[in-house]
């Protein structure tokens, strides 16, 4: 029971956190974040659990997604 509680506090402040870190600055960071969203519904489509293609194929997402950031974050500097 003490676990559980611990565990749905975790979760509960992971939750907030999320929240308040999901504002995004400008479209080209929207952009990003969807694509990597839309990459990891993929990945878990062609996958069965947590396997080794679910991580090579996740690991590919994070890496597009955070090339993505860099030139958006670039991009926003430029402006």
């Amino acid at each position: 029971m003490n676990s559980l509680l611990k565990l749905s506090s975790v979760s509960l402040c992971i939750g907030i956190l999320t929240g308040c870190q999901n504002q995004i600055e400008n479209p080209e960071m929207q952009q990003c974040a969807q694509q990597n969203y839309q990459c990891e519904v993929n990945c878990e489509q062609q996958s069965t659990g947590e396997g080794m293609l679910y991580k090579v194929c996740n690991t590919k997402c994070i890496e597009a997604y955070n090339q993505c950031k860099e030139n958006a974050q670039a991009l926003g500097n430029v402006q």
